[in-house]
């Protein structure tokens, strides 16, 4: 389920999901960011390759806070999708 440091998770219906991972290249060592990337399930079973939509860089205390938000929403945990 991580590979390379990432973290993905899945929405309840299946349709969505997100990829968090730590920005390597950032220089500035005091403060660590994560990108997280949206994406959709394409195909009626999710047979095509996702999409993904958006990509967005965020401190990691707050992706730390989205990942838990959404868990408690009922996204799970899943395999890397891109």
């Amino acid at each position: 389920m991580n590979s390379n440091n990432d973290f993905w998770l899945i929405d309840p219906n299946f349709d969505g999901v997100m990829r968090f991972y730590k920005d390597k290249e950032h220089f500035d060592k005091s403060i660590t960011f994560m990108f997280i990337e949206e994406g959709i399930i394409m195909g009626i079973h999710g047979e095509n390759p996702p999409l993904m939509k958006t990509r967005k860089k965020i401190v990691i205390e707050e992706a730390r806070l989205l990942w838990q938000k959404l868990l408690n929403e009922g996204w799970q945990k899943t395999s890397k999708k891109w």
